[in-house]
C-alpha cells in the first residue's frame, strides 16, 4: 500500500469516528436536556393540577358538603378532559382504591412511585405521582404525559444523521484524496528524482519552490545531489587522470626498456670493437639514467599528495644563487645566458621544494631555447603578492598545448622532449608544489617568441598561511 493510501484511509477513518463520536455525543446530550425539560414540565403540571384539586375540595368542604368518592370523581373529571386532550392523563386513588378515572386506564396504581418520583409504564411517556397536602393526603394524584413526539423528532433526528454519514463519507473521501495527493506530490518528485539519480543521471534536481517541510527536504535534497555530483564527478576525473597516468607511464617505460633490451643483446651476441661496446653503454646508460629520474619525479608527486608542508622565511638572494650554480653548466653548455633579477628579499615557503620547482623551470627554458638566447629569473612583488618569474625567449608553445601543458606526462615536442629525456612530469610537479603552497602559478606563451610562467606566493611580511 502506498504511503498516501495509508494517509487517506488513516486520515479518513479518524475523522468519521471523530465525526460520529462528537455528533452521538451531542445528539445524547442534546435529548438528555430535552428530556430534563420534559420532566420540569411535567412536574411543574404536575404541582398545579395537585393544588387546583386541593383548593377546589376545600371549597366544597368550606360549603358543609361531605366529599364523597363520586364528589372526588366529579373534581377529578374536569380536569383528567380539560388535560387528556393536551396528552395528560390523569388518575385520583384513594388509598388502594382508585376513584377516577371509573375503569382502569392506561396506567395503573402497581406501576406507581413514591412521593414525586417518575414512573413509566412505557417508554413514550412520563409518569408522575404525589399525595395531596393534609388533610387530604390519603389521595394520591397520578400524572401521565404522552412524549411520543419528542421521541419521534429524535428517530428523525438519528436518520438524517444516517443520511449524513452517507452523504459526507464520499465527499470527504474525494476531498480528501485531492489534498493528499497535492500534500505527498514532492514525494513523488523526490522519489522521481532519487530514482534518476539512481540510474546515473546526477544533474537531475528537485524542481520545488514550497517554504514548508517539504521544501526544505528538497533544499537539502538538492544540495545532496549536488555534492554526489561533483563527488562523482571527481572520482570520474582521478579515474581517468589515473588512466591517462598508467598508459603514459606504460608509455615511456616501453621506449627505454625496449632500447636497453636491444643494446643490451647488441652487448652480447655480436663480436664489436671497444668503441661500439661504449657507445652501446652509453646509451643503456643514459636510458637507465631517464628512468631513474622517471621515478623520482613520480615520487615527489607522491611525496607533496600526501605531506602537508611547514612554511618559513625562504631567502630570494639564497634561493637564486642555488638556482644558478646548480644549473651552471647546462647553460654553459647550451650557449645561453642566464639574469637574475629580484627586488624583494624574502618569501614564506619550503625553500627545497621551491628550488625543485625553479630547476624544473629552468630546465624547460633551456630546452626550448637556442644558442644565443637568454632566460630571466625574476622575483619582485605585485599587488601585495610576491611572484617568482622564469621567462625564456625560446620557441613558445600554442593555446592548445598551453592548456595541458601541466597534465602529467603530457609534452608538447615530443621529439625534443625524448632528446632531453623529458618524462612530463616536470610541470605537473611544478603543478603541485604551488597547490601544497596554496599558490597560483601561469604561464603565458607566444608561439616562436618565449614562455613565461609565475608562481604567485605571500610575502614575507605577511603571516604565514596555515596549511
Amino acid at each position: 500500500m502506498r504511503f498516501w493510501h495509508k494517509i487517506l484511509l488513516s486520515v479518513l477513518a479518524l475523522f468519521i469516528a471523530a465525526l460520529d463520536v462528537s455528533v452521538i455525543m451531542v445528539m445524547k446530550k442534546s435529548w438528555q436536556l430535552n428530556m430534563d425539560s420534559e420532566m420540569q414540565r411535567a412536574s411543574s403540571e404536575q404541582l398545579l393540577i395537585a393544588n387546583n384539586i386541593y383548593e377546589n375540595l376545600n371549597s366544597i368542604q368550606a360549603r358543609g358538603t361531605a366529599l364523597t368518592p363520586i364528589l372526588l370523581a366529579s373534581v377529578s373529571e374536569s380536569y383528567g378532559d380539560y388535560y387528556r386532550k393536551q396528552g395528560i392523563y390523569l388518575q385520583l386513588w384513594e388509598n388502594d382504591r382508585m376513584i377516577y378515572p371509573p375503569q382502569k386506564g392506561q396506567f395503573g396504581k402497581s406501576n406507581l412511585g413514591k412521593g414525586d418520583q417518575p414512573v413509566s409504564s412505557d417508554e413514550r411517556s412520563i409518569q408522575l405521582s404525589t399525595q395531596l397536602p393534609a388533610p387530604y393526603q390519603h389521595l394520591l394524584l397520578v400524572y401521565q404525559r404522552d412524549i411520543s413526539e419528542l421521541f419521534n423528532k429524535q428517530q428523525e433526528l438519528n436518520r438524517f444523521f444516517v443520511m449524513i454519514n452517507w452523504i459526507v463519507g464520499p465527499v470527504l473521501l474525494l476531498l480528501l484524496y485531492l489534498l493528499i495527493r497535492h500534500l505527498s506530490k514532492p514525494l513523488k518528485l523526490l522519489s522521481e528524482t532519487s530514482k534518476t539519480i539512481a540510474e546515473g543521471d546526477y544533474t537531475k534536481r528537485v524542481q520545488l519552490r514550497s517554504k514548508d517541510e517539504f521544501g526544505e527536504l528538497a533544499l537539502n535534497f538538492n544540495r545532496m545531489a549536488e555534492a554526489v555530483e561533483q563527488r562523482v564527478t571527481e572520482l570520474s576525473d582521478m579515474a581517468e587522470e589515473k588512466q591517462r597516468m598508467v598508459d603514459n607511464l606504460a608509455h615511456e617505460l616501453r621506449t627505454p626498456l625496449t632500447s636497453m633490451q636491444g643494446f643490451a643483446e647488441f652487448l652480447t651476441t655480436a663480436n664489436i670493437g671497444q668503441e661500439e661496446q661504449q657507445t652501446a653503454g652509453g646509451y643503456i646508460l643514459s636510458e637507465t639514467l631517464r628512468l631513474k629520474n622517471l621515478a623520482f619525479k613520480l615520487l615527489d608527486l607522491s611525496v607533496l599528495r600526501h605531506q602537508p608542508l611547514a612554511l618559513q622565511q625562504v631567502d630570494i638572494s639564497e634561493l637564486f644563487q642555488a638556482i644558478q650554480q646548480t644549473e651552471r653548466p647546462k647553460l654553459t653548455d647550451a650557449g645561453i645566458r642566464f639574469h637574475v633579477q629580484h627586488t624583494i628579499s624574502n618569501v614564506w615557503g619550503d625553500p627545497d621544494l621551491l628550488a625543485s620547482l625553479l630547476v624544473n623551470l629552468v630546465e624547460n627554458a633551456i630546452h626550448a631555447s637556442k644558442q644565443g638566447s637568454e632566460i630571466h629569473m625574476l622575483a619582485y612583488e605585485l599587488d601585495g603578492e610576491a611572484v617568482l618569474e622564469i621567462r625564456d625567449t625560446g620557441t613558445g608553445i600554442t593555446a592548445e598545448m598551453a592548456k595541458r601543458v601541466f597534465e602529467p606526462f603530457y609534452r608538447g615536442d615530443q621529439a625534443r622532449s625524448r632528446e632531453y629525456g623529458g618524462a612530463g612530469l616536470g610541470l605537473s610537479l611544478c603543478r603541485q608544489i604551488a597547490e601544497a603552497h596554496k599558490a597560483r602559478l601561469s604561464l603565458n606563451s607566444v608561439l616562436g617568441e618565449g614562455t613565461s610562467i609565475r608562481l604567485f606566493l605571500q610575502l614575507y611580511n605577511n603571516c604565514p598561511p596555515t596549511l
